[in-house]
């Protein structure tokens, strides 16, 4: 019996190079494609570093377009996330990123 020794490449991945996260939907309506992501681990609080389990809401990021075989707008579903730390100040966070650090589409 042949068994895989790893999974699949996700498609945020293979197409962005993006490898902490994962593509949660695409659309295409009228020429206008669209590709939300979101992180596939959850993130520890700025401010004391505690692993976060509880999601509190999320809002779409838009990303500047990238050209894919023709402009694909990328969003990305940030979650914001309760931290967890009695101890803590900070009582919630939106996950961030470096890597999208300048390639955000103000509005």
């Amino acid at each position: 019996m042949n068994e895989p020794t790893g999974g699949a490449a996700d498609p945020a991945t293979i197409l962005f190079n993006l490898p902490d996260y994962h593509v949660v939907s695409t659309t295409d309506t009228a020429g206008r494609r669209q590709v939300t992501v979101e992180t596939n681990q959850p993130p520890g609080c700025p401010s004391c570093g505690v692993i976060s389990s509880r999601r509190k809401e999320r809002r779409l990021q838009r990303l500047r377009d990238i050209p894919v075989a023709g402009p694909v707008e990328v969003l990305w579903s940030k979650y914001r996330w309760y931290c967890e730390e009695p101890a803590c100040d900070r009582l919630s966070f939106f996950e961030g990123s470096s890597r999208f650090v300048g390639k955000w589409i103000p509005g």
